[in-house]
């Protein structure tokens, strides 16, 4: 039976290896050792510990930020690039991230979705650092000052939402995608948990709220720029009246900035008091984390004691997330088998397989040879990463088809299978070609990747043993792996690839004759062969 106890246990390098592929994005040989002799509760309090983000997106041209920047003017007109290069500073921060601080900053993202499309780079900014300060903050919290993030304001129309005329569409979702979810419909305009009336009072909360970036309006908590109130008739000012889903509250209107900001704090008070709320966010975290299927099992002994300790916290996510990360259902440990269903059971998204690559392979685009802040920014962030590998692999950063984010992370029954599909799957297969050649595709003749291996020196620093094949074979597929592949495909790795008409002896004869003369006419075609085939390999696909 599903078990959420926590498992007390060492973890060994098998759970350490899955316990860092689940929330970072991605591992080293070093760090899997480093946690593999740490107990789960030590190793998921150091993995829940992080500082402040002090980097800032950088704009290559004058090799300077420009955001939060006195002399920076304001506008609400930037060009693309300055808002592809706020993206790629954020998954700057996942490539170096050691912490499940990005991994909740993407799952924060995936349920608050937004899109860069129009308007400012300092808005999507500001967004992102909004989901870096709540990334194990109360969820709660954060709902409250959603309602008046400018980028949201923006992409959902908040700023358009007056009390003459109520737009109603930031309002459906956060009823029916952010916090508490639909339920099943049991009425025509009732959902269960909410009515089509609850959306139409709920709009009215958020009326009066408009967008000024020049106006510098910052909330007090988080320091972040927001949405300014009204106080001139914008906001309805009227009682707001909700159905027996939420106890027939009826919550107080005012026309002062104070009693706005009490009504959207009373609203959320109404909505989180709700235990499917609490629920459905569970579900969110358990699908992030665990596993796409949650039986009637799981919803029983996982999920409802797992929202039990979320409500009680105040939504705090930190709470949550250790309880679960700790629990024997996380690592399989709750039942006879270890082995069947939850390590190496999540397809892995797009960014966790081309960050989790050059994470493991010491790739920095920092590091290239000449390399520049245009290479670095626009060449491997803005170009390689987001507009052709994570796009082209159905993975469009901050610019989801609909406001449910992305269909892997939400929409049934494939859930993550959705990463490996056929309209996906073919950027996935030309990475380990991309890295080697500094392309952006293989038969792209314009475009850098703007970062690139030396396989054939990686393996000579970074393995133990690269003179012995089965050991170079045994050394990077066990630590790239979710399980330690079976003996055919590990001869496959070594006999067919590695190998090929070489016997054993003479692979280390070859790498010897490398290390002394500096010729790799034999041992590069080869390494470069299994790095591609090692990448290409279903078992990558997997965490």
């Amino acid at each position: 039976m599903p078990d959420i106890s926590p498992y007390t246990a060492t973890l060994g390098r098998r759970l350490a290896a899955h316990l860092l592929r689940r929330t970072t994005y991605g591992s080293t040989k070093a760090l899997i050792d480093a946690y593999a002799t740490k107990t789960v509760a030590q190793a998921v309090n150091e993995l829940l510990t992080f500082a402040p983000i002090t980097t800032k997106p950088i704009d290559p041209v004058t090799n300077t930020t420009w955001v939060d920047s006195a002399a920076a003017p304001v506008t609400t007109s930037d060009i693309n690039a300055l808002r592809a290069y706020v993206i790629g500073w954020y998954i700057d921060v996942m490539r170096t991230d050691n912490t499940v601080r990005s991994k909740m900053m993407f799952f924060l993202h995936q349920n608050w979705v937004v899109s860069d499309d129009a308007w400012s780079s300092q808005e999507l900014y500001d967004h992102i650092k909004l989901l870096e300060y709540y990334a194990l903050g109360s969820y709660k919290n954060l709902a409250i000052k959603m309602c008046r993030d400018l980028r949201m304001m923006v992409y959902l129309n908040g700023y358009q939402n007056s009390a003459a005329a109520p737009n109603e569409n930031y309002a459906r979702e956060v009823l029916e995608l952010f916090t508490i979810g639909k339920g099943p419909q049991i009425a025509a305009g009732n959902y269960t948990n909410y009515t089509e009336n609850d959306i139409k009072e709920a709009a009215k909360v958020f009326t009066g709220y408009y967008y000024d970036l020049n106006d510098a309006v910052r909330d007090p908590d988080t320091g972040l720029r927001r949405s300014s109130a009204s106080t001139w008739g914008d906001h309805h000012s009227g009682n707001k009246v909700f159905s027996g889903a939420f106890q027939n509250t009826t919550i107080t209107g005012g026309s002062t900035e104070a009693a706005m900001t009490s009504e959207l704090q009373q609203f959320m008070n109404m909505v989180f008091n709700q235990t499917a709320t609490a629920k459905n966010i569970c579900r969110k975290l358990y699908r992030y984390f665990v596993h796409k299927n949650i039986t009637a099992a799981v919803e029983a002994d996982i999920i409802t004691p797992l929202a039990t300790t979320l409500k009680n916290s105040n939504y705090d996510l930190k709470v949550a997330l250790s309880q679960l990360l700790q629990s024997k259902h996380f690592y399989d440990m709750d039942d006879a088998n270890s082995t069947d269903n939850k390590i190496g059971a999540i397809v892995k998204n797009p960014l966790e397989l081309v960050l989790g690559t050059c994470r493991h392979f010491s790739i920095s685009p920092f590091a290239m040879p000449g390399a520049t802040p245009y290479t670095v920014w626009d060449d491997f962030y803005k170009e390689a990463v987001k507009y052709v590998f994570c796009a082209n692999a159905d993975m469009k950063i901050f610019s989801t088809t609909t406001v449910a984010g992305y269909p892997a992370l939400y929409l049934a029954p494939k859930y993550d299978r959705h990463w490996f599909d056929n309209s996906s799957i073919t950027q996935r297969y030309y990475l380990g070609k991309c890295l080697l050649e500094n392309k952006c595709h293989p038969y792209d003749t314009w475009r850098s990747f703007g970062a690139v291996i030396d396989i054939v020196l990686w393996v000579r620093n970074n393995i133990a043993a690269p003179s012995n094949a089965g050991a170079l074979v045994d050394e990077l597929v066990n630590n790239l792996y979710a399980e330690i592949p079976t003996t055919a495909r590990r001869s496959y790795f070594l006999n067919d690839i590695l190998l090929g008409t070489l016997q054993p002896s003479e692979w280390a004869t070859e790498w010897n004759n490398y290390i002394n003369t500096g010729n790799t006419n034999v041992v590069k075609p080869r390494l470069e062969k299994l790095y591609k085939t090692i990448l290409y390999a279903h078992e990558m696909q997997v965490q």
